[in-house]
């Protein structure tokens, strides 16, 4: 059979011919396992977020993403430019940010967009994130609204509703939610934790037993009773002298309460995998090398909801520009992490850098992330350049004199708090021979780490001065 260009132009595979698809009332049903199983709507994975545990593990997740910082790639145009920064700025982005995520915990979310008419322009002034549960997907995977009128749901119109969505694929418009993943376990530690409560109500403390005689009465057993439940409340009874109460232990229950303790961790555990993808920082008896090696799992979550992210802000730009500019590049919304300068390195290049040591560009980028563009080292005037015999005889009287005041500064603070140490012991020696035996046992207490990054600092750089000086003295 010849195939011809329109059947390749065309889509045969849909839902509409597929064999084996239905749908309920015109649109697509969300293929969650865990709603399907329990025949709930979504509303019910806002439940578990009332849970201590799910809602810590949910602001560290959304916190990876708000401490990035953001910025607008340009366009070109620089009027252009101007608004859209200034449009950002007022713009609650953080907020923004916030309900965009949530697509992570739901699987997807739908946030619209509120236009204005601002000097010709059509802008955006809010972006609301609306209820999951108020939208469905059609079998064309188009977002729906579904109203009081039209339950089934009304196609959005355009450039109205923003979708973010996690993993969300042809087969499931709707996206993989996390809480899904955590539905039980938080669920079950809700369960654990009532259980336990009961457990330790039941034998968190001694039960009481008393005895009577075998004649005597109901009025007198219930007096008995009576003065029991008087005890437990006022550690004080009266009781007839022929009766007696005894305290009786349970020896099982430190073991069955290792059992409560040992689930709620598991729970716990189950539920900072799903939403963090690990669970080392979460643990109170974790180690830092193994709160650092979850960190690193982390990252690769971090990095799909800020793409996540970038992808709906792009949207809102290709919109404002479609209906406002006319631009050769759109603009990007990107995040990223500004990354922290090692202060003791940057101090030391800075003090190389004033006795006449030149870094290369590639140093200075490759030490402080710079990126192709960013910076322009030039070169040093020649009035601050020396002849050979000149230099030979005064730059190592500057070397000299510069190091030694900045080891003096840098040093002033450690040598006085030593000093102020020693002092304190001194005034409190009885003689001089008690003096002497503080001292000894003073000397492993002081911590001279401080020091000897500065001591470390200033031969390093007395170093590469000296270096200098015989490459210049050879010229």
């Amino acid at each position: 059979m010849t195939t011809k260009k329109q059947d390749l132009i065309g889509v045969i595979a849909t839902r509409a011919k597929a064999i084996d698809f239905w749908s309920f009332m015109h649109y697509l049903p969300n293929p969650d396992p865990v709603l399907k199983k329990m025949g709930r709507d979504i509303s019910v994975y806002r439940e578990i977020l009332s849970d201590s545990h799910v809602g810590g593990c949910v602001r560290r997740r959304k916190a990876a993403i708000k401490s990035l910082e953001w910025r607008i790639t340009p366009t070109g145009n620089e009027k252009t430019d101007e608004i859209l920064a200034s449009l950002f700025d007022r713009l609650p982005v953080n907020q923004i940010i916030n309900q965009i995520l949530d697509a992570s915990l739901f699987g997807y979310q739908a946030l619209e967009v509120m236009w204005t008419s601002e000097n010709g322009l059509l802008l955006p002034t809010e972006v609301v994130g609306k209820p999951q549960e108020w939208f469905v997907f059609d079998e064309d995977n188009r977002l729906m609204l579904r109203t009081k009128e039209n339950r089934n749901g009304d196609i959005v119109p355009e450039k109205k509703f923003l979708l973010a969505t996690q993993q969300a694929d042809y087969m499931n418009p709707y996206g993989r939610a996390d809480l899904a993943m955590c539905f039980w376990a938080a669920t079950f530690k809700k369960g654990g934790f009532k259980f336990w409560l009961e457990f330790a109500e039941k034998y968190g403390s001694p039960w009481l037993v008393g005895k009577y005689p075998r004649n005597a009465n109901a009025h007198e057993i219930d007096e008995l009773l009576d003065s029991m439940e008087k005890m437990l409340g006022t550690a004080v009874a009266a009781i007839p002298d022929d009766s007696s109460i005894d305290m009786l232990e349970s020896g099982s229950k430190g073991g069955s309460s290792q059992v409560f303790d040992d689930f709620l961790r598991y729970c716990k555990s189950e539920i900072a995998i799903a939403l963090l993808g690990q669970n080392q920082t979460t643990e109170a008896e974790a180690n830092r090398a193994s709160a650092t090696a979850g960190l690193e799992v982390t990252r690769d979550i971090r990095d799909d909801d800020a793409s996540m992210v970038e992808g709906v802000f792009n949207q809102l730009l290709a919109w404002i520009c479609e209906l406002n500019f006319n631009v050769d590049m759109l603009p990007t919304f990107e995040l990223y992490e500004q990354e922290s300068i090692d202060k003791l390195q940057a101090e030391r290049d800075g003090l190389l850098a004033e006795l006449g040591v030149q870094f290369t560009e590639q140093y200075i980028m490759r030490t402080y992330g710079f990126e192709d563009g960013d910076i322009v080292v030039s070169a040093p005037e020649k009035s601050a350049v020396k002849n050979t015999a000149d230099f030979a005889e005064a730059m190592p009287k500057s070397i000299v004199e510069t190091i030694g005041e900045q080891l003096e500064v840098e040093g002033e603070p450690f040598v006085e708090e030593w000093l102020q140490t020693i002092q304190d012991k001194l005034s409190q020696a009885e003689s001089l021979e008690d003096f002497r035996n503080q001292l000894d046992s003073l000397i492993p207490e002081l911590s001279f780490a401080e020091y000897g990054k500065v001591m470390a600092w200033a031969s390093t750089t007395a170093h590469f001065a000296g270096r200098q000086s015989v490459e210049d003295e050879r010229k």
